[in-house]
């Protein structure tokens, strides 16, 4: 008789399984979006960056972090490689001197609207198991998980 030494009841074990799932899906989505922006040059955390300056506009270091959900060290290389690349402009907040305001440049512009189509559409391929109502539903349960209403 096979002993299931990893039983902690069914509601943990589902919570358990979840998590696995949800890591497992935020990898392979991963996965496959470096391999995409290697073909561009640039790196996730950067295409992190970018995004939400293309669609947000300009942002102060600790937005963007707080957006990319990264950490302050990580992001002050990546922000300088960005720099380096010519993607991006950082400037000192003219009412904070203590604070930079970093802009997407016409550069990154260029770069983000060529890759950005193609994100959209292996989103699409990415979750093409789902109808739209799963989706939705998905969503809200996330956001019920999280906390996060945006």
């Amino acid at each position: 008789m096979k002993i299931n030494r990893y039983n902690y009841g069914e509601e943990n074990n589902i919570n358990l399984k979840l998590i696995v799932a949800i890591r497992r899906t935020l990898i392979e989505d991963e996965r496959n979006l470096s391999a995409r922006l290697s073909e561009y040059g640039i790196t996730l955390s950067q295409f992190s960056v970018l995004e939400p300056l293309y669609h947000l506009g300009p942002m102060n270091i600790n937005s963007i972090i707080e957006k990319t959900l990264s950490t302050s060290g990580n992001m002050t290389v990546v922000i300088r490689n960005l720099e380096k690349g010519g993607y991006v402009t950082k400037k000192r907040d003219s009412e904070d001197g203590r604070v930079f305001i970093v802009s997407i440049s016409q550069k990154g512009y260029d770069l983000i609207d060529n890759i950005f189509p193609e994100h959209v559409k292996e989103m699409r391929r990415f979750f093409s198991g789902l109808s739209f109502e799963e989706k939705k539903v998905l969503l809200q349960l996330l956001k019920k998980v999280t906390g996060y209403q945006k």
